[in-house]
């Protein structure tokens, strides 16, 4: 009969077990810096007043839209199993660190706030509820 030591089994499962935690605790570290930089509503809303930008959701939609001067947000866009161009338009307000917007088709339609994150220095900004998101970019 062959006797294991579990003495010797022991250090290696240690290590194994202390390098998942160091991996787990890396990654936790960093996801905030992939999740962007949350903004104030306000900020973002005065930097694009009066721009042009690009949109691109989690779903697939792509399009692009302006902001006018006095915050009515017009888009054109097209859904990804869409045909054909769709429009639509909103007024903007804001609330804390969220921009709400109450489209009448865009994004199934209806009234929300959405809080607003930095994904890209001044160029793109990521307006998101859950998993659902949309990215707004200027360039």
């Amino acid at each position: 009969m062959k006797i294991i030591s579990t003495v010797s089994i022991m250090p290696m499962r240690k290590h194994f077990v202390l390098a998942g935690f160091a991996f787990v605790l890396a990654l936790a570290g960093t996801s905030p810096a992939l999740a962007g930089r949350q903004v104030h509503g306000g900020d973002v809303a005065k930097l694009l007043s009066g721009r042009a930008f690009k949109i691109e959701c989690v779903d697939g939609t792509q399009g692009r839209g302006q902001i006018s001067q006095a915050g009515m947000i017009n888009v054109s866009y097209r859904r990804p199993s869409g045909s054909r161009d769709e429009s639509d338009n909103a007024l903007m307000r804001v609330k804390g660190v969220e921009i709400c917007l109450a489209w009448k088709q865009f994004g199934g339609g209806g009234d929300g706030c959405y809080p607003v994150s930095e994904e890209a220095a001044g160029t793109r900004y990521r307006l998101s509820t859950g998993p659902m998101w949309c990215d707004i970019s200027t360039k």
